[in-house]
């Protein structure tokens, strides 16, 4: 893992977006990328495990509005109003897919928040596994990256 250390706008240039979610699904067709944070205090539950190896990574929360104004408390959705999958749902289908021998592991960069404007960049990870579980008080996806050597190429 090559461990980086880029600002916001070196991070973007590199994917060629500009990256304000967390969860980016498909970028340019070859990849996507997850921006996950494991300080304390972080709005999300990611952690590393196996010594940093395999990222724990939870998926996002409705956004903020007059018709959620506590995110919180709502289950995460897989489903926008329309029908189409959210975020979630869609890193929620790859790994599901992986895991049936649908299609390969989808190829992820993951960036670790250092602090405001300031990432990390952590390497290629596999998606290889999702789930919903429940916290204290609603259901949020969980998704399960692995890291891979040598998997750069998205050429």
């Amino acid at each position: 893992m090559s461990n980086d250390v880029i600002s916001h706008n070196e991070m973007c240039r590199r994917e060629g977006v500009s990256l304000q979610r967390g969860m980016n699904f498909g970028l340019r067709g070859n990849h996507s990328v997850i921006l996950a944070s494991v300080r304390p205090n972080s709005p999300y539950a990611d952690r590393l495990e196996d010594e940093g190896s395999t990222l724990i990574y939870e998926g996002h929360d409705h956004p903020r509005g007059v018709a959620s104004p506590n995110p919180k408390l709502l289950d995460q959705p897989e489903f926008l109003p329309s029908g189409r999958p959210t975020e979630n749902g869609k890193f929620h289908a790859a790994a599901q897919a992986f895991k049936r021998g649908q299609r390969p592991p989808e190829r992820v960069r993951v960036y670790e928040k250092l602090k405001k404007g300031i990432w990390s960049y952590n390497g290629v990870f596999h998606l290889v596994d999702s789930w919903v579980e429940r916290d204290a008080h609603r259901a949020v996806f969980k998704f399960k990256l692995v890291a891979v050597e040598s998997d750069e190429n998205f050429d």
